[in-house]
């Protein structure tokens, strides 16, 4: 293969898998990743140091030995339920919620608070909000109270809401996922990317065979731009490969 002077730029789908047992799981992707950043390993030099007379100061012998680990370091703005999980340190769980129906839920409104309901999610068409002194008058909603549904809070708009009053409601059903936060710290993960250069056009593919990952910057929840993950950590060498990751570029 004969040298031929070139740039590269890369653009490259990026799909990563759970490694578990040391094994790659299913892969999710691609990932849109802002940077993935490979780092050697930095070297612990050792010098042998000329203490003879003509000599002295000088280095005899300089060996370099193994010192920190390799490390990858990756943003990505991808951030389906797994993928915020993992940028939170956190992992993931499937849930169902059922349709719950609520009658006669004892409630106290009180000017300028909101009141959590026993349940999120409450069906907006079903809410009744009567008045606990006659257990007939039932208040308007938007003039007397106000709702959240998601939340489920409630709280009064005007002196009549500010009451005791009871509440009856059916909830909606969903389905999704949970994301528990600050729950792995730890996260083992084999990546691929399936690139092109895009000074050449031609095909390059990079595997990072095990990866140990930890979430390492704050998740701004609010922000006014597209929320960025962030994972970094070592690249560890599996047992049958002899380097931690390979790049192979195509002719």
């Amino acid at each position: 293969m004969s040298y031929q002077d070139t740039g590269l730029i890369f653009a490259g789908n990026i799909y990563m898998a759970t490694i578990e047992d040391g094994e790659a799981t299913n892969f999710v992707g691609p990932i849109n990743v802002s940077r993935l950043e490979l780092t050697p390993p930095e070297p612990e030099t050792v010098d042998r140091t000329s203490y003879q007379r003509d000599t002295y100061g000088q280095v005899l012998d300089s060996v370099n030995l193994p010192g920190e680990a390799p490390s990858i370091a990756m943003d990505f703005d991808s951030l389906p339920a797994g993928l915020l999980a993992d940028a939170l340190a956190g992992t993931t769980e499937d849930f169902t919620e059922s349709v719950q129906t609520v009658t006669g839920e004892p409630v106290t409104l009180i000017d300028g608070v909101w009141k959590k309901l026993p349940y999120p999610n409450v069906d907006a068409s079903t809410i009744t909000v009567t008045l606990a002194s006659d257990g007939t008058t039932v208040l308007e909603r938007g003039v007397d109270y106000e709702l959240e549904s998601v939340s489920g809070l409630i709280r009064p708009l005007s002196e009549a809401g500010a009451s005791d009053v009871t509440i009856d409601f059916d909830t909606l059903a969903a389905s999704g996922q949970k994301i528990l936060g600050a729950t792995e710290i730890s996260k083992k993960r084999q990546i691929i990317m399936d690139g092109k250069n895009l000074v050449t056009g031609k095909s390059a593919r990079v595997t990072i065979f095990s990866a140990s990952f930890s979430a390492t910057n704050a998740m701004d929840l609010m922000a006014q731009e597209f929320i960025t993950g962030t994972l970094e950590g070592t690249m560890i060498t599996p047992s049958g490969k002899n380097s931690p990751y390979e790049i192979m570029m195509h002719e």
